[in-house]
């Protein structure tokens, strides 16, 4: 029988919030069998609320079977409380498919297993009510995988009517979608020093 590896990670997601899943880890630590490659989020903001959609690709580098228990943070605070609405789907044989997770205090945690070299996929989706006119994603938090996303896509979409938005990051495209305003900004070797964030009045 094949043994199984075991590790956990953190997941350096959309809106993942909060200093670190491992607290007390040291700021250097190698990078895990498993790697977090690519991304693609949408990130939806309104007054009140902010939607989440994320697709994240994920490619093991171990010879055998292996299971990593994953961590997906929110950023939950005064400020942005505990969504409202979530949802994890895994891709499998060309279908999404519901994902099991659980719930803790700052996120959701699931598992996953890979076969020697596989890829998987997984899609989270979520609301969040919050309480200043402020949207993030943060991405500071991909260091925790020892190494650069290969590939990490964004869309900002923001009502088109509220004034005075600041980026904390530069686009690679803005354009008006009918009553919709969409940054777009595509990175690779994506290691990032600062979190992506939106203000607006």
């Amino acid at each position: 029988m094949k043994s199984r590896l075991l590790a956990t990670v953190c997941l350096a997601l959309c809106a993942a919030g909060l200093p670190s899943c491992h607290e007390g880890r040291p700021e250097a630590y190698p990078a895990p069998p498993v790697s977090f490659y690519r991304e693609y989020v949408i990130v939806e903001t309104a007054r009140g609320r902010t939607r989440v959609d994320g697709t994240y690709y994920f490619r093991s580098a171990a010879d055998e079977p292996l299971e990593i228990a994953i961590h997906y943070p929110f950023p939950v605070d005064r400020h942005h409380l505990y969504p409202l609405r979530i949802g994890a789907r895994q891709l499998v044989d060309g279908e999404w498919k519901p994902l099991g997770y659980t719930r803790s205090a700052t996120g959701i945690d699931w598992s996953m297993a890979f076969e020697p070299r596989e890829e998987r996929a997984v899609r989270v989706e979520y609301v969040q009510e919050i309480r200043r006119n402020h949207a993030i994603y943060i991405v500071t938090t991909t260091k925790q995988w020892g190494r650069p996303i290969e590939v990490a896509e964004f869309e900002f979409r923001i009502p088109a009517d509220l004034s005075d938005v600041q980026l904390s990051f530069e686009p690679d495209r803005e354009e008006v979608r009918g009553d919709t305003t969409l940054y777009y900004m595509k990175r690779t070797d994506f290691l990032p020093d600062e979190d992506l964030t939106v203000i607006w009045e």
